[in-house]
């Protein structure tokens, strides 16, 4: 194993490591914290998901079994609003229904105990490799479950596509690009429809339309100056 260059791989990245058995914790943790500081443990999935809420995680390590909530609930939990954080869970068992499960949830890897460090190592880089290349890594949050892949140019909720049509489109794709400013009607008007004036109420409906596809909060109306995309800030 090349110690150096798995390092350079996860060193940037945040762990969440959830299993209950205190011994295999402290194993792992220990042989984690070589290469990281970004790593974070729970024993439990009910703290786990705490955590997970509370950090974000790039990397979720899961043990299936687990008191009270199981791994897998709280891979689902997780799947239902987060599609770019990767998850690996380990078990003591492989049956059909768990693999077809574990299709559903857009594993990166599961691992079959007792888990040595190699496969860790692997399972790890592999996640890492996903996070920094896949296309989940285009998703933009647009809140309440909803996201926009700039690779594929899609709204999706929980992967199933939301249609919009094409100027609802191309007014939510400027919002994005331009997320974190707020955006006058005039602006709007400027950029969105350059070929033909339009007025406020016009695009106010746009507006309107968007929000009864996605939700009511995805573009806030910021009082007499525009609209702004949703933020996550106290939604």
């Amino acid at each position: 194993m090349n110690h150096s260059l798995f390092a350079s791989t996860i060193k940037n990245l945040t762990i969440l490591y959830v299993e209950d058995d205190e011994n295999i914790q402290m194993h792992i943790a220990e042989f984690l914290k070589r290469y990281t500081s970004r790593l974070y443990l729970a024993n439990n999935a009910e703290d786990g998901l705490k955590l997970y809420e509370k950090i974000k995680p790039d990397i979720l390590l899961l043990d299936i079994n687990l008191p009270g909530m199981s791994g897998i609930d709280l891979a689902k939990i997780v799947r239902k609003n987060d599609l770019k954080t990767r998850i690996i869970i380990s078990t003591a068992y492989t049956d059909k229904e768990f693999l077809l499960t574990a299709v559903e949830l857009t594993l990166t890897r599961y691992l079959v105990k007792p888990v040595t460090s190699i496969e860790l190592v692997n399972a790890l880089s592999k996640a890492a490799l996903e996070y920094n290349n896949d296309e989940n890594t285009q998703l933009i949050d647009l809140g309440k479950g909803y996201f926009y892949n700039k690779a594929s140019k899609l709204v999706l909720l929980e992967k199933k596509e939301i249609h919009l049509r094409r100027k609802e489109m191309q007014l939510l794709e400027f919002f994005i690009a331009n997320k974190e400013q707020t955006l006058s009607y005039d602006v709007l008007e400027y950029e969105v429809w350059q070929e033909r004036p339009m007025s406020k109420d016009a695009i106010r409906a746009q507006i309107r339309n968007i929000r009864k596809k996605t939700h009511s909060d995805i573009i806030e109306n910021i009082s007499a100056i525009g609209y702004r995309l949703y933020d996550g800030i106290n939604k």
